[in-house]
C-alpha cells in the first residue's frame, strides 16, 4: 500500500507540473504586454526595459519559464504587477475564506442532498421521488450568478435576514455572512448528490444481502442505513474529493457576486489586469488543491477495498 500511495504522489507532483506549464504557456501566448498594463500608455522606454530586466520578460519564453520555475522551486512565486506584494502572502491571506466556503458548500451538499437521495430511492414512482427529481434538475439547470442574485435579492435586500456581502468579523457573525453564499455555491451539488445516492441506493437496495436483511427480520431504518446507504456512498466519495478540489481553487462567481475575499475574486481581478504572476500562483494553488483531494480520494479507496492495492 506504501508503494501504491508513494506512486499516486508522484503522479500527483506530475500532474500540478503539468497545469501550471500548460497555464504558462496559454498566458505567454497571450497577445497582451503585462509591462504596458503595469505602467500605464506613458511609460518611458527606459522604464519598460528596467521593469522588463525585472521581472525576467526581456528573455524568451522558455528563459522566463526557466526564472519562474526555478523561483517555485525555491517557494518565490513572485511579485504581483498591480500590488507590488508577494504573491505567496496575498495567496496566504486569500485562501483561508475560500477554505471557509468551501467546507461550509460541501456540508450543505451532504447534508441535505444524501438525505433528499434516499427518500427518493426508498420513495421510488412516488410524489417525494418526483419531488426530488423536480428539485435536481432545477437545481442543476439553474446558473449560479442567478442563484446568487436571487437568494441576495429576497434573503438579504428584501427581508433582510443575511448581510448583503462581505466577510464579517469573525464568530457568528462570520457564520452569518457565510450562509447565502454557502447556499448558492451548494445548489448544484445538492441536486447532482441527490441524483447520485438515489440511483446508487436503488441499485443496492435489489442486492440479494438486502433482501437477506429483511428475511431475517432487522428493521427497514437498519436496512436502508447500515446496509443499502453504506454501500451506496461509494461514489459519492470521488464526487466530494473532486468538489473540495475544485472549491479550493475559488469559487469566482459565488465569490464576486457576495464580496468574499478569496481565490475567485483575487484571480479575477489578476485576469483583468494580466498580472501573470498572481494567475500562476493561483493556478498552482488550484491545481495542488485537486491533486491533493484526488489523492486522499485514492487512498480512501485503497484503505476501503483491499482489492484495489492488487
Amino acid at each position: 500500500m506504501i508503494r501504491l500511495a508513494l506512486r499516486r504522489i508522484g503522479w500527483s507532483i506530475v500532474v500540478v507540473w503539468f497545469v501550471v506549464t500548460a497555464t504558462f504557456a496559454m498566458i505567454a501566448a497571450i497577445p497582451a504586454d503585462p509591462v504596458k498594463a503595469l505602467l500605464g500608455p506613458h511609460s518611458t522606454p527606459e522604464a519598460i526595459v528596467r521593469v522588463r530586466a525585472y521581472y525576467c520578460l526581456d528573455r524568451g519564453v522558455v528563459g522566463q519559464y526557466g526564472c519562474y520555475f526555478k523561483n517555485v522551486v525555491r517557494g518565490d512565486l513572485g511579485e504581483s504587477y498591480r500590488s507590488k506584494r508577494a504573491v505567496t502572502s496575498i495567496l496566504a491571506s486569500r485562501v483561508w475564506p475560500t477554505v471557509q466556503l468551501t467546507l461550509a458548500a460541501i456540508l450543505l451538499q451532504l447534508v441535505i442532498g444524501v438525505p433528499l437521495g434516499v427518500i427518493a430511492a426508498v420513495r421510488r414512482n412516488r410524489w417525494p421521488d418526483h419531488a426530488a427529481t423536480v428539485f435536481g434538475l432545477i437545481g442543476q439547470s439553474a446558473p449560479t450568478f442567478f442563484v446568487g442574485t436571487l437568494l441576495l435579492y429576497l434573503f438579504a435586500y428584501r427581508f433582510g435576514w443575511f448581510p448583503i456581502g462581505g466577510y464579517g468579523e469573525g464568530g457568528l457573525d462570520r457564520l452569518y455572512h457565510l450562509v447565502l453564499p454557502a447556499a448558492t455555491l451548494a445548489t448544484v451539488g445538492v441536486a447532482y448528490y441527490a441524483r447520485v445516492v438515489r440511483s446508487e441506493m436503488i441499485e443496492t437496495l435489489s442486492e440479494d444481502y438486502v433482501r437477506t436483511a429483511r428475511a431475517k427480520g432487522v428493521s427497514e431504518r437498519r436496512v436502508i442505513v447500515r446496509h443499502a446507504l453504506r454501500n451506496a456512498l461509494g461514489p459519492l466519495v470521488t464526487i466530494v474529493g473532486l468538489d473540495l478540489g475544485i472549491l479550493l481553487g475559488g469559487a469566482l462567481v459565488t465569490e464576486y457576486i457576495f464580496a468574499w475575499p478569496g481565490l475567485g475574486r483575487e484571480v479575477l481581478q489578476a485576469i483583468l489586469e494580466v498580472d501573470i504572476p498572481l494567475i500562476l500562483g493561483v493556478v498552482l494553488v488550484s491545481a495542488i488543491a485537486i491533486a491533493v483531494a484526488n489523492l486522499i480520494v485514492d487512498l480512501m479507496y485503497l484503505w476501503i477495498d483491499p482489492r484495489l492495492r492488487d
